[in-house]
């Protein structure tokens, strides 16, 4: 399997072929004509995108990938949800196994660093689970679950707690839990005790400004800066790490000034070079905004442009970072701006791939 990724991965120029790429799309299949998962070869010198198969699956809103793994989360409505294995091997997914999420709406998942657990985020009950990955990539089992407890100022939105993401540190000595219905970041720590990763059972708890709803999160690449997407205020928050403690610094419109209507931020991104920031508002928005990062960590923003749909679920950045994907959950379309990696700026390629209720892309 490795050799056939790697082939994937650097297909001889002077054999005439572009180079293509493994994407994977997840969506949303409940009153939708999806189907699951899709798969893509996806030419990074073209920005062309070719369909070479489709999983069946329930609502796998959200996808991470270890190696030729990946992994799902089942947002089936009412109930329990479940996460999913699959393997991945020339253009195909085959699946594994599923256990129950330990909640219901999982919206997030992630795989740690080593590949040895992932982490997944229950929206509507409010917890967090970490499961244990076999070496063949099936799901072992369900080694913690962290109940939050609490409300937030928002009487609808923050009744109770929403865990919203869950992402690890890039040692993967953290475990960052983001909760939209508390304005709270909970960081646990990660233990090692030869290859088996636990969590420590007390977290360091910060907040984020009240009635914002934290969504995702992203580090710039010291880890000494975080960035918080705002999904009720259509914000971008900033922290330093001053010690151990996250210091708040400021709040960033995503929005142009002036904007008024419902938000929805939803996802938040950083280039590889660390130089620039882009998020994303749903609501009657649908933008995606251009941020430099200056020096200090502070944001400047630089562009704003309709995404071509409505709906921006959750975006990505091409590995070598010349294309940015916007995935449109209400338009069925994605997206596909080029990008000037010197500049940062967006530009509308007029591309776009059709997809029912698109949700999350990975490569």
């Amino acid at each position: 399997m490795k050799k056939a990724f790697i082939y994937l991965m650097t297909l001889l120029p002077m054999a005439g072929v572009a180079q293509q790429i493994p994407m994977f799309i997840g969506t949303y299949t409940t009153k939708t004509e999806s189907k699951g998962i899709y798969v893509y070869n996806f030419d990074v010198k073209t920005g062309e995108a070719s369909l070479q198969s489709t999983q069946e699956s329930k609502d796998p809103s959200f996808l991470a990938r270890q190696d030729n793994f990946i992994y799902a989360v089942n947002e089936v409505p009412g109930g329990e949800g479940t996460v999913s294995a699959y393997s991945f091997k020339e253009g195909h997914l085959t699946f594994l196994n599923s256990l129950p999420s330990g909640g219901e709406s999982p919206c997030f998942v992630e795989v740690h660093p080593k590949g040895t657990l992932i982490a997944v985020a229950n929206y509507s009950s409010g917890s967090a689970a970490l499961f244990d990955l076999e070496s063949n990539g099936v799901l072992s089992k369900r080694s913690r679950l962290v109940q939050h407890e609490g409300r937030g100022v928002d009487p609808v939105r923050q009744e109770k707690p929403h865990v919203h993401s869950t992402f690890f540190s890039k040692k993967g000595d953290r475990l960052y839990v983001q909760d939209l219905g508390l304005d709270q970041i909970s960081v646990y720590p990660v233990n090692k005790s030869g290859n088996t990763f636990s969590l420590a059972e007390e977290s360091e708890d910060f907040f984020t400004p009240a009635g914002g709803g934290p969504r995702h999160i992203v580090f710039d690449k010291k880890e000494k800066f975080l960035y918080v997407v705002l999904e009720m205020t259509g914000q971008v928050a900033s922290y330093k790490k001053e010690g151990d403690a996250w210091m708040y610094q400021s709040t960033y419109d995503i929005n142009p000034e002036g904007f008024k209507g419902q938000n929805g931020g939803a996802d938040i991104k950083l280039s590889g070079d660390g130089k620039f920031l882009y998020a994303t508002n749903r609501g009657d928005a649908n933008t995606i905004a251009t941020f430099s990062v200056e020096k200090g960590g502070e944001l400047k923003k630089i562009s704003n442009l309709p995404v071509k749909g409505k709906g921006p679920r959750n975006f990505n950045l091409s590995p070598d970072g010349k294309y940015l994907l916007v995935a449109n959950q209400y338009t069925n379309n994605i997206v596909l701006f080029s990008r000037d990696t010197k500049t940062g700026l967006l530009t509308d390629t007029g591309k776009e791939i059709a997809v029912p209720a698109p949700v999350c892309i990975i490569f």
